[in-house]
């Protein structure tokens, strides 16, 4: 752990990485794991609405998308939150929503993740 955050908070850091291997210092001894994730990019080529839209929300099975009450009984489909998306596809694998949903990833944006073993 390097710090302890409240909700809300981060920490901005800007890392320099070095190359080497155990055999010349023990500081280069593989001990944890580090991994990243990119950063998944929805876009609605065409709005989704009414019973569309109420279609595409239950076929997410991590709620990435919401519903939005436009007034006088419409609706449309939204990103609530894209960070949710592990890109299982099912918004795509129907004929209906394929044309209409642009699913990709972001190649300037990821998440990095660094499993410590407890020491700093």
């Amino acid at each position: 752990m390097i710090a302890k955050l409240r909700p809300g908070q981060e920490i901005e850091m800007e890392l320099i990485c070095e190359k080497g291997i155990g055999k010349t210092h023990a500081k280069w001894s593989p001990v944890c794991t580090a991994y990243y994730r990119l950063q998944t990019d929805i876009k609605f080529i065409e709005p989704i609405e009414n019973e569309d839209a109420r279609e595409l929300k239950k076929l997410c099975p991590v709620g990435v998308f919401d519903i939005e009450d436009l007034g006088k009984g419409k609706l449309r489909a939204k990103v609530s939150d894209s960070d949710k998306c592990t890109t299982c596809r099912e918004c795509i694998r129907h004929d209906k929503f394929a044309s209409k949903i642009d699913l990709g990833k972001r190649k300037d944006v990821f998440e990095f993740h660094i499993e410590s073993i407890g020491i700093y």
